[in-house]
């Protein structure tokens, strides 16, 4: 046999898995694409659908893009990278949910004369669950809320990139992450909460109030920490909170922070706000 044919023989049998591999290569690019298409015509579709006017007390924030996270130096592992994420429509509540809201749903529950209007805390998570189900919605998710809290365009707060005490209720003098404890009782008076649209200036792009500083809300997200960061069972989930609180800092107001709990624990400075998907006009 020629030396020729040899070689020709050996670049044969090596150029069928290439042939393959190439295939399927092309076979996942044209998948991806076609799922990349299908997104935008979802997306699309929800762009230029009409809604119906949100609930007596909730907003209404549009569908798209927004840019969620943070890439500051001094951002936290979990606030990385910052990126572009789309939401579907949907609606959220003004305010956060007061103790004489959830007493309504809940009547044992309990809270010291006179904050019937403050906004309701020492709720576990899947009691604010139960509220927004009984109530017509749900909790909102990570995503729904940082948007909610900072328009589209990235803000480090939700009145803007620059932080205003005047404009949210945190603890002015706090120069660093504190927390003072978890007070025993729901029967006491909770200390720096204020009724909602106390502070109009530190509204959100959408109307929200109060979602930097008062009380942590939660979302309906949970956290999972496989690289320790947080210094617990990797495997163990954990509630997320949002906002900062009136004993925290400006660090944890920023719209792009996350605060985590423990799924089955609460505190006297942990609250909610509930959300619905928005509904289409016919």
């Amino acid at each position: 046999m020629p030396a020729g044919s040899k070689v020709s023989r050996r670049l044969g049998r090596g150029s069928a898995p290439a042939q393959f591999g190439l295939l399927g290569l092309l076979l996942v690019g044209a998948g991806w694409a076609a799922h990349l298409g299908w997104l935008a015509l979802q997306h699309n579709q929800l762009l230029t659908q009409e809604y119906e006017p949100p609930p007596a007390g909730m907003v209404f924030v549009p569908p798209g893009d927004f840019l969620m996270g943070s890439d500051e130096p001094s951002a936290e592992p979990d606030e990385r990278p910052l990126r572009r994420v789309f939401v579907a429509g949907f609606y959220i509540g003004r305010y956060e949910v007061t103790n004489r809201e959830f007493q309504r749903f809940k009547p044992s529950h309990r809270f010291a004369v006179g904050e019937e209007d403050l906004p309701v805390t020492f709720v576990r998570k899947q009691e604010a669950q139960a509220y927004c189900r009984w109530a017509g919605g749900r909790l909102p998710t990570d995503a729904e809320w940082e948007k909610a809290a900072r328009g589209a365009d990235g803000r480090v707060y939700p009145w803007g990139n620059v932080f205003d005490a005047a404009r949210a209720n945190l603890e002015r003098h706090v120069q660093s992450s504190t927390n003072g404890g978890c007070l025993p009782s729901s029967t006491r008076s909770v200390p720096g909460k204020t009724r909602g649209g106390s502070f109009p200036g530190g509204a959100s792009p959408y109307g929200c109030e109060e979602m930097a500083g008062n009380v942590w809300e939660w979302v309906e997200d949970v956290w999972t920490d496989p690289g320790g960061w947080l210094g617990v069972d990797g495997r163990q989930q954990r509630g997320i909170l949002r906002g900062g609180a009136s004993s925290y800092s400006s660090r944890q107001a920023r719209t792009s922070y996350h605060g985590f709990e423990a799924l089955d624990t609460t505190c006297h400075d942990v609250g909610f706000r509930c959300a619905m998907s928005a509904r289409k006009r016919e």
